[in-house]
């Protein structure tokens, strides 16, 4: 008699549905975070939002999923990934559906999108914890480089969107598009998610608390290393439109400019993750490598010259956000029993970073485009000497 087919034993290598449903719920879930830098100029005619506003929204949007990410990476645990990232969807379609309806004053574009912040720190661990459960482990690295292409793909459609949607439209369309967008992910995430799991424990029940290999201390080197990173990066991502306009590029011009380095990114992320699968991509060296260039990248545009904004932002883009989903996967690998709850600690980093790099750029470019592109450098600096403390602390004998 034949054995039965379970989802522990057949299926492909990688679920490829679980795959474009990973991206889309990522990349439409934090689009709320990242649409307010990029239609900065067209928010400004509209509300008369200055650079410090902007920054301070998008700032308290990843302040929102610091607050919320470890809490809800346990809660992912007992909701399984399927129904978290189908919560996740619905609420970043609601945020992004609501923004051009109530987002008439300043306040109230503040108030909807902070709210979406909270669906963002539902969907990284549970995208995660989905990925760990229908990926085989050898080609989970592409796995979560696909993944955290969502979030270059977000800066890119953020960024396509101003000169083809909201120039001619208006920015509220950018946002009802985006929310169709989200809607789209809803229907893809699977009824049925056992069916596409190959790795998951069968004999594990699930009152079972889920336990982390790595030492919290370990975790949160990581986290502030990757929030520092994060810290610079998110601040590229937000103010570049802006910044670009006024240095003198054209509206349109900024934002195709945002989009070349998000595809850069996305391609950077996706090839990291083909090559931890072939034990070629290192680890966090190489993760403390990228902040460093990234680095000097964002370096390049405190000079204000056209070509040094240009060959600056496109290598922040590559290097300084290309290590994210080779730092997912470090995470995951050294957390196997606990996946979700090990990515909120180190995400909760990475939220602090996003949080507080916006807003403090926005508050320093209202007198110093040039000191907050300084300030940015420094921050993935220093986070490469933290990933590289880290990687030296887990390699040193532990003591008898």
């Amino acid at each position: 008699m034949a054995l039965p087919r379970t989802p522990s034993t057949i299926g492909p290598a990688i679920q490829w549905r679980v795959i474009a449903a990973s991206i889309l719920t990522i990349t439409v879930a934090i689009l709320p975070g990242f649409l307010p830098g990029a239609l900065a100029v067209q928010l400004s005619d509209s509300l008369g939002i200055a650079e410090a506003g902007v920054g301070l929204i998008v700032g308290a949007f990843f302040g929102m999923s610091a607050l919320a990410s470890s809490r809800l990476g346990r809660l992912v645990e007992r909701l399984d990934w399927a129904p978290a990232m189908r919560i996740a969807a619905l609420g970043a379609a609601a945020t992004l559906l609501v923004t051009p309806v109530l987002g008439r004053s300043v306040v109230m574009l503040g108030v909807v999108t902070v709210i979406g912040g909270l669906f963002l720190a539902l969907a990284h661990p549970a995208v995660n914890l989905g990925i760990a459960r229908t990926t085989v482990v050898r080609r989970q690295g592409l796995a979560y480089g696909f993944k955290h292409g969502a979030i270059p793909a977000a800066t890119a459609i953020a960024g396509l969107g101003l000169p083809l949607v909201a120039i001619p439209l208006g920015w509220h369309w950018v946002y009802v598009l985006c929310a169709g967008l989200a809607l789209v992910a809803v229907v893809l995430v699977p009824r049925s998610p056992q069916s596409y799991e190959v790795g998951r424990e069968e004999s594990k029940s699930p009152d079972t608390p889920a336990v982390r290999s790595s030492p919290l201390s370990l975790l949160v080197v990581m986290a502030i290393g990757a929030g520092l990173g994060i810290f610079g990066m998110d601040a590229l991502a937000t103010f570049l439109v802006p910044y670009a306009v006024d240095v003198g590029f054209g509206e349109g011009a900024a934002g195709i400019l945002l989009a070349a380095g998000s595809v850069l990114g996305i391609i950077t992320r996706i090839i990291m993750g083909w090559l931890i699968d072939r034990r070629t991509a290192g680890g966090l060296a190489t993760v403390a490598t990228f902040l460093a260039l990234g680095g000097v990248g964002i370096a390049l545009l405190a000079t204000g010259s056209d070509p040094a904004i240009i060959i600056g932002s496109l290598v922040a883009f590559t290097f300084g956000w290309g290590w994210s989903g080779l730092f997912t996967f470090a995470v995951v690998r050294r957390n196997p029993g606990a996946p979700a709850a090990a990515t909120g600690i180190t995400m909760t980093g990475i939220y602090v970073g996003a949080a507080v790099g916006p807003a403090l750029f926005g508050l320093v470019a209202e007198t110093s485009f040039t000191a907050a592109w300084v300030i940015m450098s420094a921050a993935l600096a220093l986070g490469a000497v933290l990933m590289t403390a880290a990687l030296l602390r887990e390699r040193a004998p532990s003591a008898p």
